[in-house]
């Protein structure tokens, strides 16, 4: 028996009929043209014309594809009775179905690296899904992390904020600084008697709009994630400069450490590292911000 969709045309037994529901979206962009036998071969219901002398051609079996641990499927040949021309149907949608299925796992490995769960770890869970090593988990979380889209920033302001503890002869001042993060302008430049939070509250309320989604670089001051999070609410995005950023990275590695301590300490320097600002010899480095 057999069910008749306006697509592809699924010949069922008694044994892939419970699966019809499963099978049916697969096929969903292919014409009734084609069928999906009750010996699971997909192919065209009439064979298509020789590409090479254009006379009928006629089913000739089959090729298999597998992926270990997934699946396999069986995609129909022809071959042309007359200058024995030899053509196989598309497996586009088992390369569609195997992309879907990994990019599923990227986004696992990705929520699960947003929990702070190691390689290791990671491997460890996905022997309960679809076995994979630690490295490959990390070829894979890598290469989805790097392609994936970034929309346009808009209708957001960058600002570096910085303090300097310049002396009056004896006294002791503090200059807060705004510096623009597009133009490298400064934004206001003020001299004050302290830096306590009510004086860098007042500072920002002169200078900046708390309404505006901020983007604020700072050093590692402890004060600062909560004064600027008390002004900015939601509209903070908090980020340490990156010599701050890479003095953290560098301290957690040791002074003498080994040779994979080191690549992997230069691996995590190069995530700031801007190689489109580089360009011929000569060209000085730049940075992401």
């Amino acid at each position: 028996m057999y069910i008749d969709y306006t697509m592809t045309i699924l010949n069922c037994t008694l044994l892939n009929f419970a699966h019809v529901g499963m099978l049916s979206p697969i096929f969903e962009n292919y014409s009734n043209d084609f069928e999906y036998t009750t010996n699971g071969i997909f192919r065209r219901i009439v064979s298509p014309g020789c590409p090479k002398c254009g006379h009928r051609m006629n089913h000739n079996g089959y090729n298999e594809y597998c992926k270990k641990g997934l699946g396999s499927v069986k995609i129909g040949r022809y071959v042309c009775p007359i200058c024995e021309e030899l053509f196989e149907e598309s497996r586009s949608f088992w390369e569609q179905l195997k992309t879907d299925f990994f990019t599923v796992l990227k986004c696992i490995y990705q929520r699960l690296r947003t929990q702070n769960v190691s390689y290791g770890g990671a491997s460890l869970v996905m022997e309960l899904i679809f076995p994979r090593g630690k490295d490959t988990i990390h070829n894979d979380f890598t290469n989805s992390v790097e392609s994936a889209y970034i929309p346009p920033i808009e209708d957001i302001q960058i600002v570096h904020y910085d303090e300097q503890h310049p002396k009056m002869g004896r006294t002791q001042k503090f200059r807060l600084t705004l510096l623009d993060g597009v133009t490298s302008r400064p934004i206001a430049d003020e001299l004050y008697d302290n830096k306590s939070p009510e004086t860098i509250k007042t500072f920002l309320k002169k200078h900046l709009d708390p309404t505006i989604q901020t983007f604020v670089v700072t050093d590692f001051y402890s004060s600062y994630p909560g004064v600027f999070g008390k002004f900015f609410g939601e509209n903070l995005i908090h980020q340490l400069c990156l010599l701050h950023l890479n003095k953290l990275i560098v301290g957690d590695f040791p002074k003498h450490g080994t040779v994979e301590q080191e690549l992997m300490k230069y691996r995590m320097l190069n995530i700031f590292y801007n190689r489109d600002a580089v360009g011929s010899p000569g060209t000085e480095l730049e940075f992401a911000l």
